[in-house]
């Protein structure tokens, strides 16, 4: 059986990727935080493998820090599973900008993120973030056509 998107839920897990958005172009670390919930398990692109809760947020606040420019946080082909209470969604998202040292950024990730409703609204509480690689050099691939 097929079951549509509860359009309220939708509607408010946009809005949070939209304010995520915002939030890395402003490097606003307490924003971007705001949309996690405190017990998060991340499964980053950047080592290491995995971090939780409150080391989530630090890490956040060290890869806004290692940036010069506000990051540019593209998002393309957003797909959102909902229901009153917990969603899934899945996309590719551009991050781009410059690093302190200079370096220009502009590569395509894949991402899944996992959210609940809680009181205080919809929170993320698991997101992975992944490249594909080519498997006879085992070079990520962060450019090219999608």
């Amino acid at each position: 059986m097929h079951r549509t998107n509860d359009p309220n839920a939708e509607a408010e897990i946009r809005e949070l990727f939209e304010t995520r958005t915002q939030a890395l172009a402003g490097k606003d670390a307490t924003t971007l935080a705001a949309a996690n919930d405190a017990d998060v398990v991340v499964f980053d692109a950047v080592a290491p493998f995995a971090h939780r809760g409150a080391e989530s947020t630090a890490r956040k606040r060290e890869w806004l820090a290692a940036y010069r420019t506000g990051i540019g946080h593209e998002i393309r082909d957003l797909t959102i599973t909902a229901n009153a209470d917990l969603a899934f969604c899945h996309f590719l998202v551009r991050i781009s900008g410059t690093m302190l040292d200079g370096t220009e950024v502009g590569m395509w990730v894949r991402a899944t993120s996992c959210l609940r409703k809680l009181d205080d609204g919809w929170k993320i509480v698991h997101e992975h973030a992944s490249v594909p690689f080519e498997g006879e050099t085992g070079k990520a691939v962060l450019t090219g056509d999608l």
